[in-house]
């Protein structure tokens, strides 16, 4: 019987749109490619589905780089003259909307007795724009714990970041479903025994996810 609820952030909870960001950043003259590109040897993690990044970028979702370290580095591969009021706008700009409607759900599977946990790809200037934007109340009224890439020093879809939210929440992996819209981000969760659902982006899926909790 499932009795926690995984939250991904990005694409689940939070609207994001990756391709405008992308094209905000390549219009301070930012060589996108160098930024984003992953290989086969790279430690890499996701952003969203179909999106996968390592390097730089990998490193600062993973907090080993700092906020001021990851801003400078891309304000010099900026256009002479670029800010960094600019690259950080820009970087925020992939963050749209959290609709009410998502955060009403989560509240009401907690008062049906769900735990309800988050478990977020994020990095500090993301995190930090989210609650300041998003969140009516304290993001700790809606989650029992959160669980970010950036203070774990790793992220999804590392099997190892799923095996230690479970040694933390102490639950059994098959009394547990995560929600994420990375289809390889479940896919290394179910590989523990963590019930998933692939959420579709944009698409209400309070109706499916009651309907797997029968």
């Amino acid at each position: 019987m499932i009795k926690t609820i995984i939250f991904d952030l990005g694409g689940v909870l939070i609207d994001v749109d990756m391709p405008y960001c992308l094209h905000n950043i390549k219009a301070l003259g930012v060589d996108i490619d160098a930024l984003t590109k992953s290989s086969a040897t790279a430690p890499a993690s996701t952003v969203c589905e179909g999106f996968t990044i390592s390097g730089a970028l990998h490193e600062y979702q993973i907090g080993k780089i700092p906020t001021e370290q990851f801003l400078t580095m891309i304000q010099h591969l900026s256009a002479p003259g670029t800010t960094r009021q600019q690259v950080l706008d820009a970087w925020n700009s992939c963050l749209q909307t959290l609709p009410k409607y998502k955060l009403d759900f989560v509240k009401q599977l907690r008062n049906e007795g769900y735990a309800t946990y988050l478990l977020s790809n994020t990095n500090d200037a993301h995190w930090q724009y989210i609650l300041e934007t998003s969140f009516p109340e304290p993001a700790e009224n809606y989650f029992d714990k959160l669980f970010l890439s950036q203070e774990m020093g790793m992220a999804k879809p590392d099997t190892e970041i799923y095996a230690e939210v479970l040694r933390q929440i102490d639950t059994p992996a098959d009394e547990c479903l995560f929600i994420d819209d990375s289809s390889a981000n479940c896919k290394a969760a179910e590989t523990l025994g963590i019930h998933t659902y692939n959420a579709p982006v944009h698409i209400d899926y309070r109706e499916e996810v009651l309907r797997l909790l029968k």
